[in-house]
């Protein structure tokens, strides 16, 4: 690759300036062909590798979705179906015969009587003088392989894990079960979860869309990112380090501040321990054409513009047509 670039360049002495990306084989090869020519760092990859950083740093930072509730401003009764409703009304129609059992038999009659006169066993006569609130219906749940370990369910449930994930897990732990059965479980925690607590509102959020706001400058996210930003740094103190460095970074790259850029590359050079430490140890060795993306206008954008134009034309021929049609059709209308 370094000879081909120098050769190439060697034909076009009057290059002057060349934007590049971090590639050392690119560095060399312009070196090789003319040292004078100024070197200048790509502003999308200089930036993108920074952003690949943060994604890794997440990975062991934060899980990858975090969760938690507040009191819903909007709550109202989610409305009964109409098993549920005849369920309640079966139990309402249990408990007003239970009552009026007891009233008759705190007025002097028999267990042996009422149980005649309700056509009941006297044993369940005898439950209901018993019983001082509404019963409750109780189905018998068949065992299957999944109950001993519906507790480490809920537990991983609430931790943001995957289905996938969660029967991995499970598994690991002597789970032989199904996976169906693990997601039936998942699915019907949430399911209660939503219904059985209306007063609450559940928040959910991916590490992907906490990585889209820590990277975005500040004064660009709504009143509820910033909030859910807040929370999340407030949830996981870790990242609250790693946010304040990339915004440090975003600031100084996006008003092209060199001096301040230093400054920042210089606090994560002077630990091995800073979050963008392994980022900034590779900038180091080709500071002046970073410094050159600062001060010149220079980038590759036309480049890269025209990389994904042959992508999607070529991609759209695939298995139809060869290098002629292809070369014919990218030089068209340029």
């Amino acid at each position: 690759m370094p000879q081909t670039l120098t050769e190439w360049l060697k034909s076009y002495s009057h290059v002057q300036v060349m934007s590049r990306d971090g590639f050392t084989g690119f560095r060399q090869g312009i070196t090789n062909a003319n040292p004078s020519i100024l070197h200048v760092y790509d502003r999308w990859h200089f930036t993108g590798n920074a952003k690949k950083r943060l994604d890794l740093l997440l990975l062991s930072i934060v899980p990858s979705v975090m969760t938690w509730s507040e009191p819903n401003p909007s709550v109202r009764e989610i409305e009964m179906t109409k098993a549920e409703k005849r369920k309640k009304q079966r139990q309402e129609q249990k408990w007003a015969l239970i009552q009026e059992i007891q009233t008759a038999h705190s007025s002097g009659k028999s267990i042996s009587r009422l149980a005649r006169e309700y056509e009941l066993d006297w044993k369940t006569v005898k439950k209901y003088l018993q019983m001082t609130t509404p019963p409750l219906v109780h189905r018998r749940k068949r065992k299957i392989p999944i109950s001993p370990f519906l507790d480490r369910v809920i537990e991983l449930e609430s931790q943001g894990q995957t289905i996938s994930s969660i029967d991995s897990l499970l598994r690991k732990e002597g789970y032989a079960g199904t996976f169906s059965a693990v997601r039936t479980a998942v699915e019907t925690i949430r399911r209660n979860r939503k219904r059985n607590d209306p007063s609450t509102l559940e928040h959910r959020i991916t590490r992907k869309q906490l990585a889209y706001w820590i990277w975005s400058p500040y004064h660009r996210l709504s009143e509820k990112e910033k909030m859910d930003l807040e929370q999340c740094l407030k949830t996981y103190p870790a990242a609250r380090p790693v946010y304040e460095v990339v915004q440090e970074y975003r600031e100084a790259v996006d008003q092209r501040d060199y001096d301040r850029f230093l400054v920042w590359l210089r606090g994560q050079l002077s630990d091995s321990k800073q979050p963008f430490y392994s980022y900034a140890k590779r900038l180091r060795s080709d500071l002046q054409a970073v410094k050159h993306a600062f001060l010149l206008p220079y980038s590759n954008g036309v480049l890269e513009g025209q990389i994904n134009r042959l992508k999607t034309i070529k991609r759209m021929m695939y298995g139809r047509a060869g290098l002629d049609l292809l070369e014919k059709r990218v030089l068209y209308r340029l």
